[in-house]
């Protein structure tokens, strides 16, 4: 068992207040805020690649609806497969 797993598992034994007290500290830790700001910036630098080789669409009034609903199910379809993999 990775140590990741070892701490998922040492975490959801916390009630819920505890839980989120881990949570803050975790994300004032600067190792945390450093590794964000690298994919921060790695994705950054992909959306402007992106961009200046043309690879975006283009939205309007017509179309943004259909865009907020599939983002919608994706968020959706990728929280059910996440509680699948951990058994929520």
């Amino acid at each position: 068992m990775s140590a990741v797993e070892k701490i998922k598992l040492a975490a959801a034994k916390l009630d819920p207040d505890e839980q989120v007290e881990l949570f803050r500290w975790w994300i004032e830790v600067d190792a945390f805020k450093q590794r964000q700001l690298a994919k921060l910036k790695r994705d950054l630098a992909t959306g402007i690649e992106q961009l200046e080789n043309g690879s975006y669409r283009t939205y309007d009034d017509a179309n943004v609806m259909q865009l907020a609903e599939d983002v919608g199910r994706s968020g959706r379809e990728q929280l059910k497969n996440s509680r699948k993999k951990t058994g929520a």
